[in-house]
């Protein structure tokens, strides 16, 4: 494939690896492709791509999206090779176009700007990071008792990482659990059902005899919007940028994948080191400071607290994933891992009928090292790690629209309330 003629393109566009500063990315007549990998010289040749860095994989193997200069090359490598593949999204812009209920910007500002004083924060829709931040102080306001706001550091380019401690008082040490999402910048989903899940928390408790028992009992440690910077850019610049927003050393490309710089299987498969590669893992483990701030307040609160629950949100795909990612083996504590995930599975699925594939990346995906999850498990000794991809199966993938919000967060806080009552049968 004829590769330079398309990074004269990507270069002229500001793409989603590259350049710092510049004006609103678009994506007319970019495509996203679904690939049917069903043989291993097959996986091999979408390896290939993927660790080409000129592709950006939505869900690997299967969904990777194309330029429109992009689209014979591809197309001729899959016949080439006997791969079968569909058009699966036509016009990504027409989904970013379309993500917002409120369709236009300017009137969004508008209905923020019209309102003086204290008002209902819509969960219904997404929210800037400088929001979310803001309802972070709003809500230890509005549950004085039952909240506490938390600050573990500064992003790359010094946001404040603040977090919010939900819990009852006790007067003995509870057991801990942590809770973050959005260190993949693009996924709004992501962080967007954590705060719904929060409030809800929040809301239920005395009301709501589980929830009750859950917070009487646990300390969650709620970590909102792990990347910052990236999940900023992806308002200002570049809605489909995933990774962090710090600089490489001798490379004009930014950015480090989060959620491949951990130091539990770092630098293995699945992974880059080129950095303009969508999952490079950056030059050393924690060298990103978004990652390097939740290891450090895991390992201090670890001292006076246990930690019984990892939890690293994600979409999309509909998976809840358990140890390893970095290696095909099952930990001594899997049985336990597949009954608590498919606890949350079955709680999800009565709600509105989405169904959740549980189990480990290599088994239904495919190895990632250096991931949260991993971390967790062996980094910080927490017996249930685990990551969610959440809604949908790629027919908008990072694009989910704001109607779909609320059911996703509703169906994903039963599931999660399901999770911690088998946690609690099963320590």
């Amino acid at each position: 494939m004829k590769f330079s003629v398309y990074w004269s393109f990507l270069i002229g566009l500001c793409f989603n690896i590259y350049f710092a500063h510049c004006e609103q990315t678009r994506f007319d007549g970019y495509q996203v492709i679904r690939v049917k990998v069903e043989s291993e010289k097959e996986r091999e040749v979408m390896k290939e791509l993927y660790e080409s860095s000129e592709f950006d994989f939505w869900d690997y193997p299967r969904d990777v999206m194309v330029s429109p200069n992009q689209v014979t090359d591809i197309q001729a490598k899959l016949n080439e090779n006997g791969i079968e593949y569909e058009l699966w999204i036509d016009n990504v812009q027409d989904l970013i176009d379309n993500q917002f209920r409120l369709k236009d910007e300017r009137e969004r500002i508008r209905r923020d700007a019209s309102v003086s004083g204290p008002r209902d924060f819509d969960y219904s829709v997404y929210h800037r990071y400088s929001e979310i931040d803001q309802w972070i102080k709003d809500t230890v306001a509005r549950f004085p008792n039952l909240t506490e706001e938390f600050i573990i550091g500064r992003s790359y380019e010094k946001r404040i990482l603040r977090g919010i401690k939900i819990g009852a008082p006790s007067s003995e040490t509870k057991e801990a659990m942590w809770i973050n999402s959005g260190i993949h910048s693009r996924e709004w989903i992501s962080p967007a059902t954590n705060i719904w899940m929060t409030n809800q928390f929040l809301e239920d408790y005395g009301e709501n005899d589980n929830v009750t028992r859950i917070l009487d009992r646990f300390d969650m440690y709620i970590l909102p919007t792990l990347n910052p910077d990236g999940y900023d850019f992806t308002w200002n610049e570049n809605r489909l940028w995933r990774k962090t927003r710090s600089k490489n050393v001798d490379s004009d490309c930014f950015g480090t994948d989060p959620n491949r710089n951990w130091n539990t299987g770092f630098g293995g498969p699945g992974t880059s080191t080129n950095p303009c590669s969508i999952i490079y893992h950056g030059p050393f483990p924690h060298s990103e400071s978004e990652v390097k701030a939740v290891t450090d307040f895991i390992t201090e609160k670890s001292k006076t607290q246990k930690f019984v629950y990892f939890m690293d949100i994600h979409s999309y795909s509909q998976f809840y994933l358990n140890p390893y990612g970095y290696k095909h083996e099952h930990p001594k504590d899997y049985d336990d891992h597949m009954g608590l995930g498919q606890a949350f599975a079955a709680a999800t699925q009565a709600v509105n009928g989405t169904e959740y594939v549980v189990g480990t990346p290599p088994d239904i995906l495919y190895i990632a090292s250096g991931i949260g999850l991993d971390w967790g498990y062996e980094g910080a000794g927490i017996k249930y790690s685990g990551s969610l991809e959440l809604r949908d199966q790629g027919h908008y993938g990072f694009l989910l629209p704001e109607d779909q919000i609320l059911p996703t967060a509703k169906e994903t806080y039963a599931g999660m309330i399901a999770a911690y009552e088998y946690l609690m049968a099963n320590p």
